[in-house]
């Protein structure tokens, strides 16, 4: 996974947690089973593979019966258009989660059962007898392993009184350790999650609940898992509590049921997720993204250096393919060699540009090798890059109203009716000393342009901002002088947004956000939220006091005490109660894709009536700038103590090579 900020993407709670769970991030281990991140494709994907990778499947064992029944019942569905209950539990239970640990999927179940009135307890990194002990000391009502790829003891799963339910990432019938994984590298184009019974044989328990839902983006797996995953995980776990609470008995798996298209799939080996730079650039983005952000693909580059041509073996990460052939075309043409596919002829920004069979794709991260004590790193830090070209793109110049980048950029706006939306998607989250750099000098530039009345911090799709960038702290030759610039950094971008005292400001959070990245949106003027975020505000896990200007911003929401609880007790909470207790202003929409349709409509009316909202920032200016320095003046001499302790430096390095 790739770190980020003060708290880590992936922070776990307490063993035992009952109303809260841990920090809002996206899994990134590859997981096998009861609820990996990594599953299968359905029948029809596996149809579009080639004959040598359909003879090479394990097909699945499990025979028709012998005399089907004329007629089947359909599968328990859930719609995944339809919008989640949210009405409290007429029945509240005593509910244990069983999981590796609790990542994103899991903390946004979790906090979602327990904002409906069932009380939740938490065991992490359960193992065989372990699981039977936890859940015999909770006595609950039912067990759910939202994220395990380990198996549960037969005398758990076989209690009927306690049912045992399993979050599986596949259709019905799918099966195995590398579900997502085949789905997007066999181009499928619908997908879903099913909860099981757990059984003897895993992911073959009768079916409580399944959801569908449409693969119509260009998805890495670890997006996949954190938006519609997580979203269908949701509603087909609510969907098999209200199917027990009314008695009614899950469907037996049988795969002679038309409904039931899954299939058994092996485990994806490293020969699956080497990449053949001959094929075109779309399906080798599809090839990177099929592993990303765990276990990532395998490839070989070839690249300028001293002079000659070296070659590299790496793991690839953050595919976007190159928009403009002609792009690939002239800088091929430009180089001393004969560009072959597999060459890398550019770098912007950290990412590398590879010449593919017909375009190129650019590639963000890699890691100099598949070990655990390697690295994820902008691309550009793990290869020598100073003899490739760099692409003058400059962040600054706007795209049309709604328009996304045609190559790979992190950093870009589009302006419509006087509102201007700052879009900084970068890889989970993690904001680095030049990423923040880049998006500072966009700030200033927006903030000096006087035909914009509205700016919209957009974040990035998956996530809004998780604050500084551990894992290039972690490389750098000195991680405490490279964490005070990082976080002096990222300072200065939240300053360039208080700084915009003539126009108004709005923070829309379409992704989860940890430590720094949500007290960043706690500067704007309005914060806006979708249902499904996940918040954590806390720096603590990582031994930090954090900055940010935090010490003036939340407390100005939420007052001191729940500031202090906020900061201290180090839980996640949903966007739903940030908003029932001040920290964000509206919730606007049930996802992203909500939140943006929705999304320009507001902010026009917010320009109309944005008088009062203006008056009240120039009345505050003449103090406030004396008052944001003193705050910042004492978080720092916080963190500086922070970055010289060994807390921090140790807690950092076991999160990032965890």
């Amino acid at each position: 996974r790739q770190a980020s900020q003060h708290a880590s993407p992936s922070q776990q709670p307490s063993r035992q947690a009952s109303q809260h769970a841990s920090p809002s991030q996206q899994p990134s281990r590859q997981a096998s089973q009861h609820a990996s991140p990594s599953q299968q494709p359905s029948r029809q994907a596996s149809q579009h593979a080639s004959p040598s990778q359909q003879s090479s499947r394990q097909v699945s064992q499990q025979a028709a019966p012998s005399q089907q029944p004329a007629e089947f019942s359909p599968l328990p569905w859930v719609d995944f258009a339809a919008p989640a209950p949210a009405e409290m539990a007429g029945n509240p239970r005593k509910v244990t989660f069983l999981c590796n640990s609790l990542n994103g999927l899991s903390q946004r179940l979790y906090l979602e059962l327990a904002a409906r009135g069932h009380h939740v307890t938490v065991h992490e990194d359960a193992r065989g007898e372990d699981m039977t002990r936890a859940v015999e000391a909770d006595r609950p009502d039912l067990v759910l392993c939202p994220f395990l790829t380990r198996r549960v003891p037969a005398g758990l799963y076989n209690n009927p009184a306690r049912p045992v339910l399993i979050v599986h990432p596949g259709i019905p019938g799918d099966r195995g350790p590398s579900s997502i994984d085949w789905a997007l590298k066999e181009g499928a184009t619908e997908w879903g999650v099913t909860v099981l019974q757990a059984a003897d044989e895993m992911d073959a328990g009768d079916i409580w609940a399944s959801c569908k839902f449409p693969l119509n983006r260009q998805a890495a797996k670890s997006s996949l898992y954190g938006k519609e995953v997580t979203q269908a995980a949701l509603l087909a776990v609510l969907g098999a509590l209200d199917a027990w609470e009314r008695d009614v008995p899950p469907t037996p798996l049988d795969y002679s049921h038309p409904e039931v298209e899954g299939q058994l799939q092996r485990k994806l080996t490293s020969e699956d997720r080497r990449v053949d730079w001959s094929l075109p650039a779309e399906h080798v983005a599809r090839a990177v993204r099929a592993c990303d952000s765990q276990p990532g693909a395998l490839g070989v580059l070839r690249l300028p250096a001293q002079g000659q041509l070296q070659e590299h073996k790496v793991v690839l990460f953050g595919a976007c393919v190159e928009g403009d052939r002609d792009v690939v075309r002239r800088l091929g043409k430009d180089r001393a060699w004969r560009v072959r596919p597999g060459d890398v002829i550019g770098r912007l920004n950290g990412a590398m540009l590879v010449s593919c069979g017909e375009g190129g794709v650019w590639v963000s991260h890699l890691k100099a090798s598949p070990k655990k004590t390697s690295l994820k790193l902008p691309a550009t830090s793990v290869l020598p890059s100073a003899d490739l070209p760099t692409l003058p793109i400059s962040p600054c110049a706007p795209l049309p109203p709604g328009a996304r980048p045609q190559t790979f950029q992190d950093v870009w706006t589009t302006r419509q009716d006087g509102v201007c939306y700052v879009h900084f998607d970068f890889y989970n989250g993690a904001m680095s000393t030049e990423q923040c750099r880049r998006l500072e000098q966009v700030l200033w530039a927006v903030g000096e342009d006087p035909d914009i009345k509205v700016v919209v911090l957009m974040g990035g799709y998956n996530f809004f901002s998780n604050g500084i960038h551990l894992n290039v702290i972690e490389s750098s030759e000195c991680a405490a002088s490279e964490s005070w610039a990082n976080i002096t950094a990222i300072d200065d971008v939240v300053k360039a947004i208080f700084r915009m005292r003539s126009k108004v400001t709005v923070a829309a959070m379409q992704g989860n956000a940890g430590a720094g990245g949500v007290m960043m949106a706690l500067a704007a003027d309005q914060v806006w939220s979708q249902a499904g975020v996940v918040l954590n505000p806390h720096y603590r896990k990582m031994a930090l006091f954090g900055s940010e200007y935090w010490t003036y911003s939340l407390p100005r929401r939420v007052g001191i005490p729940t500031a202090e609880e906020l900061t201290t007790n180090l839980q996640p909470l949903l966007a739903t109660e940030a908003h029932r207790i001040g920290m964000i202003d509206e919730i606007v929409g049930s996802d992203a894709a909500d939140l943006n349709a929705q999304l320009h409509a507001r902010c026009l009316h917010l320009q109309a009536d944005s008088r009062d909202v203006l008056r009240q920032k120039r009345a505050a200016t003449p103090s406030l700038w004396a008052t944001l320095e003193e705050h910042r003046h004492q978080e720092l001499l916080h963190m500086r103590r922070c970055f010289h302790g060994n807390e921090y430096h140790e807690r950092r390095r076991k999160f990032v090579y965890h």
